[in-house]
């Protein structure tokens, strides 16, 4: 299965991905103007953009420049990309750490959908789509090679799997009670995200001589410097693949839970769409399957992105990192537990085990 550029385009965290690449190109003159010119183009997309402060000087003199979507696009369609692994990591990695679903989306992640930039950007969709190096991008779950990633100061539970699915669809009918009732027509934040519960087991595949990915491909990371890993083995059944937004629809319309009361405000802000919303009901689903894995194609073509379900309403995938598995089965040790730490003082800050 190959990876369709304009499907890349569709989806929010695939534009971020390919501008990133952009990005990623070094420090020459052409990349600074690009990033230059990108940063201030987005400024007026920008909910949240703050104010500039001049420190020395007449503050009155400090005009901010004022950029073009069009002048952005000449600026990007000046960098001539050269596409290899690191470079796509960096800009996978980035396209994920700047995912948030609880906001209005970035003036840059706005600004990408011009269609001046997106025609900008439709040469290097294309080239990541051809780069050999991206193969596994669409791959199914690799049950050989998982491992699951423990943070600072995060313990797996020891609740039964059936009894966290049931605990979690009781917690998420009372969340849709609440908000129906207690906070009707209230513009609150509350659950943003549509995973599985969030204390079952979930692994991703380890690459580079056991590094898994989980590590690396955070979404609104932390900043955490230490974590522990835990290769696994992983239960045999059938995993649910989620490779696009058609998947992820199919699966909200054989198990839907509406959740429209909840994720009203959320899912309306950061997509500015208006209606009812569904998401999978896990407790069902994982009555078919032992899993259900995000390929990194269907993250970079479905995470944000308003999914339709037709009569169903809408459906947002949010929360996920690209290639994770979520279990309804146990998994058990391959191996021993291990540490793993950022190397700060490295060029690359990559983690490496303890």
């Amino acid at each position: 299965m190959t990876l369709d550029p304009s499907a890349l385009l569709a989806g929010p965290r695939g534009r971020r991905l390919c501008l990133e690449v952009l990005l990623a190109q070094g420090d020459g003159p052409a990349v600074q103007r690009a990033a230059w010119a990108v940063s201030w183009a987005a400024r007026p997309f920008d909910e949240h953009r703050g104010t500039v402060i001049a420190f020395a000087g007449d503050a009155t003199s400090c005009v901010e420049p004022e950029v073009s979507p069009a002048e952005a696009a000449i600026a990007l369609g000046a960098v001539r990309p050269h596409i290899d692994p690191a470079v796509l990591d960096t800009a996978l990695a980035v396209a994920v750490d700047l995912a948030a679903y609880w906001q209005p989306p970035s003036g840059e992640d706005v600004l990408v959908t011009t269609e001046e930039v997106l025609a900008a950007l439709e040469p290097v969709a294309e080239s990541v789509s051809r780069d050999p190096s991206i193969s596994w991008w669409t791959e199914p779950v690799a049950r050989a090679a998982q491992a699951c990633v423990f943070w600072e100061s995060k313990r797996s539970s020891e609740e039964p799997l059936r009894a966290r699915l049931s605990r979690w669809r009781a917690s998420m009918e009372a969340e849709e009670t609440q908000f129906a009732t207690e906070y009707a027509g209230q513009d609150v934040s509350g659950v943003w995200w549509s995973t599985p519960p969030q204390d079952l087991p979930r692994s991703t595949r380890a690459r580079r001589g056991g590094e898994p990915l989980g590590l690396t491909l955070v979404e609104d990371s932390f900043g955490w410097e230490t974590a522990r890993v835990q290769p696994v083995r992983v239960p045999e059944g059938e995993v649910i693949e989620i490779d696009g937004p058609e998947a992820w629809a199919r699966l909200c319309r054989r198990h839907p839970l509406v959740v429209t009361a909840s994720r009203r405000y959320v899912w309306e802000m950061t997509t500015g769409r208006v209606g009812d919303w569904v998401q999978p009901d896990w407790a069902a689903v994982a009555d078919e399957a032992v899993g259900v894995h995000l390929t990194v194609a269907g993250y970079l073509t479905t995470a944000g992105r308003v999914v339709d379900l037709g009569d169903g309403g809408a459906s947002l995938l949010a929360g996920w990192g690209p290639d994770e598995t979520f279990w309804f089965d146990t998994v058990v040790p391959s191996r021993s537990e291990e540490t793993w730490s950022v190397d700060r003082g490295a060029s690359d800050g990559r983690w490496r085990r303890a």
